[in-house]
């Protein structure tokens, strides 16, 4: 096996110098991959949520479009059940829904069930 000294000069001082200075870069390559992946992009909306009395902020972790979810995928949002799920889907038939406030429109959700939802909604305009 050849090691790096025979083709460079290096004392091992300097040697020791270079592998920390290569492992260094290593770790703040990750470092920059995962922090441009963990942040949202420009398309992304950026979403405090606020959910108890406490009103602790969390960051929503999915966002839904309304007009394309289907039904399971609707009952994932705070205080939508079956019922309410099948609601959005039939009144997305007769009428897509044009901003993420149309919501309200379905019978059973009101401004207080909104509030809730708002920060998981997103209707895309195509």
């Amino acid at each position: 096996m050849v090691s790096v000294s025979s083709y460079f000069s290096f004392s091992p001082r300097q040697l020791r110098f270079v592998s920390i200075l290569a492992a260094t870069a290593v770790v703040m390559g990750g470092y920059l991959l995962i922090r441009n992946y963990a942040q949202p992009g420009p398309d992304q909306l950026a979403l405090g949520v606020y959910i108890g009395d406490r009103q602790e902020q969390f960051t929503g972790v999915f966002i839904i479009d309304p007009n394309t979810s289907p039904v399971d995928s609707l009952e994932l949002l705070p205080g939508i059940g079956p019922v309410l799920a099948e609601r959005i889907v039939e009144h997305r038939q007769r009428a897509p829904f044009e901003r993420e406030i149309d919501i309200t429109d379905v019978p059973g959700i009101g401004p207080k069930l909104y509030e809730r939802i708002k920060p998981y909604l997103k209707v895309r305009r195509y």
